[in-house]
């Protein structure tokens, strides 16, 4: 009874012909998938290495191909700022590599726009080796004297490089008290002061007066006080923070008579209200006015 019974068990565990096919057959298909899979990420490996090539090969052209290298160069917007001194910095650029492809434009406008004269510089490709700078320059407001030396300001009170024959071609009134260097603080003070002074000429020119063309000299030492000389005059005029037409009309008006009453008249102080502070050589009078 049991030699029968363990041979009917060899034989449930022994797969009959139909199952150990089905077996074989699932078995087959397996590997049939590996291979397929295998021989799919085979050729996407294949196709990657490709483009890697053909990307860098293309690269590779273009970085060397005289077609490509700098041909043509288009300086556009220069009226004060010499052409060359934009080439130089093109020229640092180039010897990192002259293909039009490779040039770090952003790199050029930045160095470009260290020149002191530019505001903002673009730089732009076109195709296939014409490279074009677009430059807006700095406009000058006035004239600054600073360690004996006289330069062209703008209006954020950036000091502007200029030769000294080109200097007469400008009408500007000469700005005293504005500091050389480049520290934060400076530059803050600077600007104050170029602001005050912006104030000044719009208020002297209000409702068409155009007053401001007979300043030949704006004091700004003291940044929240003007001082002013007028042309063909040696006095200096201090009206202080606002009210500049007005205290400059005043003085316009009281100019002959206290000149000819003190022959070395230095300054007349306009801050005060209804009085009138002159210094001449040696002495310093105060006089009261109702005007």
């Amino acid at each position: 009874m049991e030699r029968h019974f363990t041979q009917y068990a060899a034989a449930r565990a022994r797969p009959t012909l139909g199952q150990q096919k089905t077996l074989d057959l699932k078995k087959g298909r397996g590997l049939r998938e590996i291979a397929w899979l295998t021989s799919k990420i085979g050729l996407v490996m294949l196709v990657f290495l490709v483009l890697v090539s053909l990307l860098a090969s293309l690269r590779s052209y273009l970085l060397r191909s005289p077609k490509f290298a700098i041909g043509i160069k288009e300086i556009h917007g220069l009226r004060h700022l010499s052409e060359s001194q934009v080439l130089l910095k093109l020229k640092e650029t180039e010897e990192k590599n002259r293909s039009l492809f490779a040039l770090d434009l952003d790199g050029l406008r930045k160095s470009v726009e260290l020149l002191p004269w530019v505001r903002t510089a673009t730089v732009r490709r076109i195709w296939p080796d014409r490279l074009m700078i677009q430059v807006t320059e700095r406009v000058p407001i006035a004239f600054v004297r600073i360690d004996d030396s006289t330069q062209l300001v703008d209006e954020d009170g950036v000091l502007l490089e200029s030769k000294s024959e080109g200097l007469p071609s400008f009408d500007f009134p000469v700005l005293m008290g504005l500091e050389s260097g480049f520290e934060t603080e400076l530059l803050a003070r600077n600007r104050k002061r170029i602001e005050l002074y912006r104030r000044l000429i719009r208020e002297l020119d209000d409702n068409g007066a155009g007053l401001s063309r007979d300043l030949s000299e704006v004091h700004l030492q003291d940044a929240g006080s003007v001082s002013i000389v007028l042309n063909d005059d040696t006095v200096l005029v201090h009206i202080g923070a606002d009210h500049f037409q007005e205290r400059f009309r005043r003085y316009i008006a009281m100019s002959r008579e206290i000149k000819q009453k003190y022959r070395l008249l230095e300054s007349v102080d306009l801050r005060f209200e209804n009085q009138v502070v002159v210094n001449a050589a040696h002495e310093k009078i105060a006089s009261s006015s109702g005007k």
